[in-house]
């Protein structure tokens, strides 16, 4: 098993699915753990998980957020930003309020994260892990803004990169396909959605099943770990093939 024993592992976005599943990695692997979200549910997340509720796309909150996290550790050696919601509505459907919600947080919140963490994790030589999507590589009708979202989230990855490397703080992104959660579920309950049914979405992933939360956690660990230290820039697909087609 991994030995992160020492390190200080913050997830912004962790309160269920992947980010969860991340978070109980961490901890498992003995890293001090801490979750931003906005609402957590009444069940904790892994014993012993640092959990602080924020709203990831406004300023001011993250900026407290941190200030708060300061008080409980003095450093920080790895940031996951994992916040995100989708928006399925066509260009026309899609109001100026709903694309400036989700850009706020599937593509600001990195932003505020990753400038508000970046002293410290370069005083630990410490690393950034992503999280986009499959969607950021290819196109997909009723999703124009999250794959915007997405794809924006990679090269902000990759530019950081460049601007980070000679600091030692390496900065990547997994790209999930489609994750096997509750809200997915939901989704395609008793209805078709802009892909089909939930069948016709597995039958994208050339794999025939859909990802599970903790197989996206192990990638984003992987990152997150020595094991990934010759590794910067990098966009790993977690898809099942999907963009393989």
């Amino acid at each position: 098993m991994m030995d992160l024993t020492g390190k200080r592992v913050l997830i912004a976005g962790g309160a269920s699915g992947i980010g969860a599943a991340a978070a109980a990695a961490f901890k498992q692997a003995g890293a001090s753990t801490a979750v931003f979200d906005i609402a957590f549910k009444e069940e904790r997340l892994a014993e012993g998980v640092l959990e602080l509720p924020v709203d990831l796309s406004d300023s001011d909150a993250v900026k407290a957020a941190f200030e708060r996290l300061w008080r409980h550790w003095d450093g920080l050696d790895v940031l996951v930003n994992n916040a995100g919601i989708e928006l399925v509505a066509s260009l026309e459907e899609t109001t100026e309020a709903a694309w400036d919600r989700l850009m706020g947080v599937n593509l600001k919140s990195v932003f505020l994260c990753c400038k508000a963490a970046l002293p410290k994790l370069k005083i630990s030589r410490g690393c950034i892990v992503n999280t986009a999507s499959q969607l950021a590589f290819v196109g997909a009708g009723s999703f124009t803004a999250y794959t915007a979202s997405k794809a924006a989230v990679v090269n902000f990855t990759r530019s950081l990169a460049l601007e980070t490397a000679a600091d030692g703080v390496r900065v990547n992104c997994i790209c999930p396909g489609a994750v096997d959660t509750p809200l997915l579920r939901r989704q395609f309950e008793g209805k078709r959605g802009p892909q089909g049914t939930i069948d016709d979405l597995i039958g994208l992933h050339p794999i025939g099943r859909l990802g599970r939360p903790e197989e996206i956690a192990s990638c984003i660990l992987f990152m997150g770990s020595p094991l990934a230290s010759f590794v910067t820039g990098s966009a790993m697909l977690a898809d099942g093939g999907y963009t393989i087609h």
